[in-house]
Formats: C-alpha cells, structure tokens, sequence
C-alpha cells in the first residue's frame, strides 16, 4: 500500500503531464538576419544623403574592404575637389 502524501505526489504529477506542463516548449521562431550586403548599401545610401567628407570617412572607416568602399572613395574625391572640408 502506498503512503498518502505518495499518492497525492502521484496524482498531481499525472495532472501536471496531461496539462502539458511537462512537453519541450516550442524554440522561439527567429526570424533570420537579413543580408549584410543590403545594411552596408544603406550606409552608403545615408553617407550619400550626408554628402559630407565625414559621412564618407566613418563609411570606408567601418567597411574599408567591402566593394561600396570604393564608390565612397570616389564620391569623398568628389567633395575634396569641389573644396569641401
């Protein structure tokens, strides 16, 4: 014969299991992380907008290797010949 507090621990267990409270919660669904590539456009895109050798600067400072570096080269030249400072 089993003990009656074994009972009460058995029979609040079975209605924990069939409320579910014991089932793997579902992973959270995370969206996923968006291409690098178009953030980085964007970058250029507001450094464009800016116009201004420091937008250019802290553009080709973060992305000195990416291919956009070279289009915000050109466009920093750009501003240097028109005398900007």
């Amino acid at each position: 014969m089993m003990p009656q507090f074994i009972r009460g621990a058995v029979a609040i267990l079975a209605l924990a299991s069939a409320s579910g409270a014991f089932a793997s919660p579902m992973p959270p669904q995370v969206p996923k992380a968006r291409d690098g590539n178009i953030a980085i456009a964007e970058e250029l895109e507001a450094a464009r907008k800016a116009d201004t050798l420091a937008a250019y600067d802290m553009f080709i400072a973060r992305h000195p290797q990416h291919p956009l570096a070279q289009v915000a080269r050109r466009e920093r030249a750009r501003l240097v010949r028109r005398g900007h400072r």
